[in-house]
This record gives structure tokens, sequence and C-alpha cells, in this order.
């Protein structure tokens, strides 16, 4: 009872500082401003719009689902994301109702900047204080682990090197299926005692770590669980295994747990493709005449199409046209073997070289976003020759296309791109996967501007073989798999 009073205590300080911050900003600016602490009740009218549509943007946002001290910046971002769609709607309703006037610039300026330090200021000060008490024992989970599998020594470690997790395993039960010992934990004895283990009385929380194959000794144990109050939760045996997005439902009373599935269903495809489309729109009105440039260099670099069209593989696997600025002489590489990568020993014209090393080249891939093809940010998409090979050699590969394709990620973003370690380009596009949110995708989106355009990029990988054109009068131009 002790544990869950405290858990509930720091659940309502995340949820309280939040709007705490806010009203605080308000008031501090308007002091700035106005010089006085009394604010009229236009302000104040204004501060109740703004902080309700925040609060009711954190719940699309999910910015209280994770615990505090999990994935701190990110819980940060959503609430910033949060804020800053308090204040978009706080605009357009004073446009709207032709009252922007009546409000102080500075002041909408000032309360947006100075809500974004208070709420990262309580945030960072609510961290610190829990992983410090956490350190001191405060607030832990005392857990009894039950099988030393590869899944149970795992977590036995992971709760030692991370007390903000607020887990502490203070022994475990030697299974028939244990495939080591925990370091550090000690044994308490055998599942054949484990009546005699229970009885003692000193844990919180019992941690099954055993394979799904061990159903008879996961029912003893649940059967013995049965007769006491000591909350129970089960650890499988996945190590090993690509997790997207897995969690636990109810269909009817049955337990269904999802192991795999894309993030972007209900509410949450909708504000990707709102996010999508609106920034698309916006970034092709002010980069028209750049575009129109760049096409009038490909036309007099080289005779030929100026958008190169190529069939790439997206979502649910499905193919789809790439638009690109064609940097490359036509028939470059037809009727020949394609191979991925290699970008530095491809044929471009002059002007080619400069619009594939700044990423100019990619700009028309926009379009592909209002089309409804790509995503702006997601796995960088493949030709379909080599989804068919990469899908064999490596492990999680078709997992990227659970979202649709994106102009720039996370991967790319982090300096994976063009001519890199593909397995590791892989495992950061699985990371966004399972951590997408629109507070991530603003993120790559704003580190895109400063490093996404020159190619900057990690340690090249090994060359691939070449892969026969899959049919005669293939695509007439190859582009770099990008």
């Amino acid at each position: 009872m002790q544990l869950s009073r405290f858990n509930a205590l720091l659940d309502l300080e995340l949820r309280a500082s939040d709007p705490l911050g806010m009203i605080a900003a308000a008031y501090l600016a308007y002091l700035i401003r106005f010089d006085t602490l009394r604010m009229s009740s236009l302000y104040a009218v204004a501060l109740v719009i703004l902080v309700l549509a925040s609060l009711t943007a954190s719940v699309a946002f999910r910015a209280y689902e994770k615990p505090l001290g999990e994935h701190s910046f990110s819980q940060y971002l959503r609430i910033a994301a949060s804020w800053s769609v308090g204040f978009a709607t706080l605009i357009a309703l004073g446009y709207l109702l032709k009252v922007s006037d009546l409000f102080s610039r500075g002041w909408v300026s000032l309360t947006f900047f100075l809500g974004l330090a208070f709420m990262a200021v309580v945030r960072q000060a609510a961290v610190l204080t829990l992983w410090y008490l956490r350190r001191r024992g405060i607030g832990m989970h005392r857990c009894l682990l039950i099988g030393a599998t590869d899944s149970g020594i795992h977590l036995a470690r992971q709760a030692a090197a991370n007390p903000g997790h607020g887990m502490r395993i203070t022994a475990y039960v030697r299974t028939a299926c244990d495939t080591g010992v925990p370091h550090g934990v000690p044994l308490a004895g055998s599942l054949q005692n484990l009546d005699e283990i229970l009885d003692r009385g000193e844990w919180d929380q019992v941690l099954v770590a055993l394979p799904v194959s061990a159903h008879r000794a996961i029912s003893y144990v649940l059967d013995r669980m049965d007769e006491r109050v000591t909350a129970v939760k089960f650890v499988p045996d996945m190590l090993g295994r690509q997790l997207i997005n897995h969690r636990m439902e109810d269909c009817g009373g049955v337990p269904v747990v999802t192991l795999r599935e894309s993030p972007l269903h209900g509410h949450a495809w909708i504000l990707k493709a709102i996010e999508d489309r609106v920034i698309a729109g916006i970034i092709l009105l002010m980069i028209s005449p750049v575009m129109v440039a760049l096409a009038i260099g490909v036309k007099l670099s080289s005779p030929g199409p100026i958008l190169y069209r190529q069939r790439r593989v997206g979502l649910d696997g499905k193919e789809f046209e790439m638009l690109k600025f064609r940097s490359m002489p036509v028939d470059v590489e037809k009727g020949g073997a394609v191979q991925w990568g290699n970008a530095t020993n491809k044929t471009n014209t002059r002007f080619g070289k400069f619009i594939r090393g700044t990423s100019l080249d990619e700009l028309p891939q926009f379009l592909n976003v209002l089309r409804g093809d790509m995503s702006i940010v997601g796995p960088r998409p493949e030709r379909p020759m080599f989804v068919e090979k990469f899908k064999g050699e490596i492990a999680g590969y078709m997992h990227k296309h659970l979202v649709k394709a994106g102009i720039t990620g996370w991967a790319q973003i982090n300096g994976w791109r063009g001519d890199t370690d593909l397995v590791k380009r892989i495992e950061y596009d699985l990371y966004y996967i399972n951590n997408w949110s629109l507070a991530f995708d603003l993120r790559i989106i704003f580190l895109t501007i400063f490093k996404g355009f020159v190619h900057t990029e990690a340690p090249a990988a090994a060359p691939l073989k070449p892969v026969a054109q899959a049919a005669s009068g293939a695509a007439s131009a190859s582009e770099e798999s990008a």
C-alpha cells in the first residue's frame, strides 16, 4: 500500500506540475510585460483556453503514458508539442474572433518560451529526485524472479543498472528452464519449495520468467499465487525477437498479446496523415522557386526527363513510384547489373553530383507525401529487388514496412545513410517505429534542417554483390538507394 501511494503521488506530481508551470509562465510574462500580477479578465480567459487546449493535446500526444523516469526527453517533447498546439489554438481563435490585436505579442511570446523552460526545469527536477530516492531504496518494488532464463537474467541485469525503473530483484527461484545464474542475485530456493519461499512475504512482485513451452511450471506458479495477494508479472522468453509496439489486450475475456503491430492505428493514423499533408503543403509552397530552378538545372545539364521515377517498396510491402530530380545520364545502367549503394562510383552529371550531395534531388518526394505514398518521416524505401535480397539476410528487415516510407528518418539524421551499415540502419528504423509519436516526428524534422541535407555518413558498410536487373527494359537510370 505504501508503494502504491508513492507511485500515485509521483503520477499526481507529474500531471500537476505541467499546468502549474503553464500558469506560472503566463503570470510571470504578464508581470514582465505590464509590471503587475493583476491579470485582466481578457488575458485570464485566454490563459484558461491555452491550458485546456494544451492538456487536451497532451492526451493525443500520450504525454503521460510512460512512468516518470522512462524516456524523459521524449516525454518532455510530447508536452512541449502539446503546449505548441495550445498556442496554435489560441492564435487561431484570436484570428477567427478578430480579437488578436487586443493581446500583447510580447506577452504571448514570453508565455510560450517561459512555459517551455518551466516545464523542462520542473520535470528534470522531478526525474532527478525520483532517481535519488530510488537509489536509496525508496519507492522500489521488491521482486522475486522465478526462472533464471535468458530473459530473466537480462531483466535482472537491466533492473540493477537502471534503478529508475523502480524494480529491485532481491532473490530468484531455480527452475528446470534455467540457462545461467543472475549476477548478484541470491538464490531463494527451487520451484519445488515455492510455497515456503512465498510465505516469507518479502516481495511486492513476482516475476515469472519462464518460456511459454513450460506451461506446467507456469500453471504451478500461478496456482501457488492464487492463494496470495502479491502482484504477478510474466516475462516471456522473447530475447532476440523483434517486438514492435507489443501490448496486452482483452478480446471477450480472452487475453491477447500483440507481439508486432504498426503504431499508426486509430487517432495516431489521422494525426500522422494531417502532419504529413500540412507540412508537405507548406514546404512545397516555400520551396517552389527552388524546385523550378533545380528543374532548369537538370534540363540544361543533360538531355532527358527532369524527374526520375523509380519503383520502391513502402507501407505493407506494396510498391509505389518514388520521384527524384534526375542526377544521372539517361540509360547509364540500362541492361546491366544493379548494385546497392556504391554511390561514389556512380556516373552523375556535374549538376547531379551537386544535388545528390545536398539531397536536393529528394525534394520531389514531397509530392509523394501529398499523394499518400510516403510520409515526411519514416524509414527510407528500397527497390523491390533489394527488399527480396535483404529480407532473408537481415533480421527484422521487413518490419520497417509497418509504416510509410519517409523522406527523412531517425537513421538518416544519425548518419546511417548512403553506403553505411544496413543492419545498423534497420536498428534505428525499428527504434523509430517502436517509439513513434508526433513529438518524435517533429524532433526528427527539426534535426533534419541541421543534419539531414549534406551527406555526413557513418562508417561505410562492406560492398554488396550486384543484383541482376529483374527484367529487360527496367528503369532507364539507376539511382542510389538512399
